[in-house]
C-alpha cells in the first residue's frame, strides 16, 4: 500500500477525483449496507471532510506564500482568489479560509497552523480561536500565550465554536494580568441596563435587560426555584391539570412573583435568606483574590464569577462556597451562621438608618448588610463588624478595597466610618495580621473568629480627607 510520503501532488489529485466520484455514488448504493456499515460510511465521509479542509488551508497558505492571487490574471486579493478556485465557498466562507489560512503563515502561530491543516480544528472554529486569542492576548501574561493556544486547539478538536468562545473567562481568570479578570467586570457594569419598555401589541410590553455574570448569577438563582412547571394534583373537586405553561412564560411569572413579594415586603426586613447560590473556588483563590470562582446549580452552572464578588457575596446572601484544597478536595461546606440575622438586621436598620456610603441616602431597605472585616477574612458576623450598604456602593466598596470600622461620638451613638483610599482595607488588614493574629487559614466557626475591631484597634490618618463620617 502506498504511504502518504510516497505520494506526489498529481497523485493526490488524483485520488481526491476518485474519493469525489466516489462520494457521488454513494446515495445510489446507500440500500446496501447494513447498519453498522452505514455507521462506518458516516465516520468515513466525515475524517474525509476533516482532512479535506486541512488540505484546503494548507494549499490556500502556500498559494499566499508564493503571492499567487496578486499573480493571477487580473489580481485579485486572497478571498477572491480562493472563491475563483473552489466553487462551494460563499464570500464570507471564503473569507473566512483567507484569514485563517493567512494567519497560519505568521511564524509565532505553528501550533495554529498544525491543528488546522491537520484537519483536528475546523477553520470555522480556528476562526473563532483568532478572533478570541486577539481579544485575550494583550491580557495575558507573556508566559502564558503558548499554554492558551494549546487549550484552545485542544478544546478545538472536541468542540464546537460556541464552546471554545465560552473557555475566554476561565483563560483569562487564570494566566492574565493580575486584576484582568475583575476589570472585565467592572467594565461590564457600565453597560448594564433596563429600557423603559416599548408596547409590542395590545397590552404587551417589551423590555430589553443587559447585566453582568454577577446580576446573570443572582436572578437566576432568585427566579430558578419558581420556574419549575406547576401541575395540579387530581382531588375530589377535579382531575389532574398539567401546567401547560411554555418555559418562557413560567420566566417571567417568576420574576413578576420576586417583584411582587419585595413589594409586600415593604420597610419590612427579610423573614428569611435571599437566593442560594453555589459557588467553587479554591480556598487560596479566594483569600488572595485570585482565578475565579465557578456557579453550580441551575442555568448558570460552569459560569465564573470574580473571587472580589464571591467575597461580597460571601456578606450576606447565602451564598454556600464549596472551599477546596489544593487536591480539589472539599474542605469546608459553608453555615448559615456566617451570616447576619433578621434580628441583627432590624437592629442596623434602626443604627445606620440608610446606606453609609458618603453621600447616600437609599433606604435601609435596599442595602445589604455589609461584613466590614470580610468573612473569608475570618470577620464575624456581629453587629460591631457590620454596615448597611446599597448594592452599588457594596460593589464599590469590595472593588476599590474601602475600609469602614464602627465609631462610638460623645453621647454614645454609633456610627460607620469609611476610608475611601483605594487599597486601604488591604493595609487595615495587614495590620490586624500583625497586631492581633488575625486567622488567614481561612473560615472558621464563629465562635473561633477572633472579635471585630474596635476604633483603638486600627490606626487612622488624623485629617484625612478620605475619611469620612456617618453620623
Amino acid at each position: 500500500m502506498t504511504t502518504a510520503t510516497e505520494l506526489t501532488y498529481a497523485d493526490c489529485v488524483d485520488r481526491l477525483r476518485a474519493a469525489q466520484e466516489a462520494a457521488a455514488a454513494l446515495p445510489s448504493v446507500v440500500w446496501q449496507a447494513t447498519g453498522a456499515e452505514l455507521g462506518a460510511g458516516l465516520q468515513a465521509l466525515g475524517e474525509l471532510s476533516a482532512v479535506a479542509e486541512g488540505a484546503e488551508a494548507a494549499i490556500t497558505i502556500d498559494a499566499l506564500d508564493r503571492g499567487e492571487p496578486a499573480a493571477s490574471n487580473p489580481p485579485v486579493n486572497n478571498r477572491e482568489w480562493v472563491m475563483h478556485h473552489h466553487r462551494r465557498y460563499a464570500v464570507a466562507g471564503a473569507g473566512t479560509l483567507a484569514t485563517v489560512a493567512d494567519a497560519c503563515r505568521d511564524s509565532r502561530h505553528t501550533i495554529l497552523r498544525d491543528a488546522v491543516t491537520s484537519g483536528r480544528v475546523s477553520i470555522a472554529t480556528a476562526m473563532v480561536i483568532l478572533k478570541e486569542m486577539r481579544l485575550l492576548k494583550p491580557h495575558l501574561n507573556p508566559d502564558a500565550v503558548d499554554t492558551v493556544w494549546h487549550a484552545y486547539m485542544t478544546l478545538g478538536e472536541r468542540h464546537d465554536a460556541r464552546t471554545v468562545r465560552r473557555l475566554r473567562d476561565e483563560l483569562l481568570a487564570r494566566h492574565g494580568h493580575d486584576g484582568e479578570f475583575d476589570d472585565t467586570e467592572d467594565r461590564a457594569k457600565k453597560g448594564e441596563s433596563l429600557t423603559l419598555g416599548k408596547e409590542i401589541a395590545p397590552g404587551l410590553w417589551e423590555y430589553v435587560l443587559r447585566i453582568t455574570r454577577e446580576g446573570r448569577a443572582c436572578l437566576e438563582a432568585a427566579i430558578g426555584p419558581l420556574t419549575a412547571p406547576t401541575p395540579t394534583p387530581a382531588d375530589e373537586h377535579g382531575p389532574a391539570e398539567p401546567d401547560l405553561r411554555p418555559h418562557d412564560l413560567r420566566r417571567a411569572h417568576a420574576l413578576l412573583a420576586v417583584i411582587g413579594r419585595a413589594q409586600k415586603a415593604g420597610d419590612k426586613t427579610w423573614s428569611s435568606t435571599k437566593a442560594q447560590i453555589f459557588v467553587q473556588i479554591t480556598l487560596e483563590d479566594l483569600q488572595n483574590k485570585a482565578g475565579a470562582g465557578s456557579l453550580l446549580g441551575g442555568l448558570t452552572t460552569g459560569e465564573l464569577v470574580t473571587p472580589d464578588t464571591v467575597r461580597r457575596w460571601a456578606c450576606d446572601a447565602t451564598i454556600i462556597p464549596t472551599l477546596l484544597n489544593t487536591c480539589g478536595e472539599a474542605v469546608d461546606l459553608g453555615r448559615a451562621e456566617r451570616f447576619f440575622t433578621p434580628a441583627q438586621i432590624k437592629r442596623l436598620w434602626l443604627r445606620d438608618r440608610h446606606c453609609t456610603y458618603p453621600g447616600c441616602d437609599a433606604p435601609a431597605a435596599w442595602t445589604d448588610a455589609h461584613h466590614l472585616i470580610h468573612w473569608a477574612d475570618g470577620g464575624p458576623s456581629d453587629l460591631t463588624n457590620a454596615a448597611l450598604l446599597c448594592q452599588r456602593h457594596h460593589t464599590t466598596v469590595h472593588s476599590q478595597r474601602y475600609h469602614g470600622w464602627i465609631e462610638t461620638d460623645p453621647h454614645g451613638r454609633q456610627h460607620v466610618v469609611w476610608d475611601r483610599t483605594r487599597g486601604a482595607y488591604d493595609h487595615a488588614l495587614t495590620r490586624l495580621d500583625t497586631g492581633r493574629g488575625l486567622d488567614r487559614d481561612g473560615p472558621t466557626h464563629p465562635s473561633q473568629r477572633p472579635s471585630s475591631p474596635t476604633a483603638e484597634a486600627i490606626p487612622r490618618a488624623s485629617g484625612d480627607d478620605n475619611i469620612w463620617h456617618r453620623q
